[in-house]
């Protein structure tokens, strides 16, 4: 399966809520990120995006999401996210997959959670015993750009995959 820059799949959620007219933050929008990684880890035991999970002070991040939406704080990301075209070398929307098993992950992580809380689903990502809690020791052991790997993603999701 290919796999998809955190840009891409943001932008398939931005889609959804647009449309909805709903708001979404910057960390509502990393933690469906998160969410539909896992599931495709479980899925197919193949990554979604083509970046990996760090854990950061308030959970798993993927850094260059991070970078692209801080701009927008709690306020709501109002726009796609950008990325650079190769060829004539101006910004542009990240394009939306169209690979169908993509939209079908999107369409269920958006139906199971997008209603969450933000503050919910980043107290899901901080489970005890979850792999953000496993690989900073409880929080207590946080180093820059440490990896959270997506064998303990996959064993995490497979576990509760069905218990929301």
């Amino acid at each position: 399966m290919k796999r998809y820059s955190s840009a891409s799949i943001a932008n398939a959620f931005l889609n959804r809520a647009f449309a909805e007219k709903k708001t979404i933050s910057p960390m509502k929008i990393q933690k469906l990120l998160y969410i539909a990684h896992g599931y495709s880890l479980v899925e197919r035991d193949e990554p979604l995006l083509d970046e990996v999970s760090e854990a950061w002070k308030f959970g798993p991040v993927l850094n260059s999401l991070y970078h692209q939406c801080k701009y927008f704080r709690r306020h709501g990301v109002n726009r796609y996210l950008l990325e650079i075209d190769q060829d004539s070398m101006e910004r542009r929307p990240s394009p939306i997959p169209e690979d169908e098993y993509v939209g079908d992950i999107v369409d269920f992580v958006w139906e199971t959670y997008g209603n969450e809380l933000p503050m919910n689903l980043s107290a899901w990502t901080h489970e005890k015993g979850g792999p953000w809690d496993t690989v900073t020791d409880g929080g207590s052991n946080i180093l820059l750009h440490m990896e959270v790997p997506n064998a303990l993603i996959r064993d995490y999701f497979k576990e509760r995959m069905y218990d929301k």
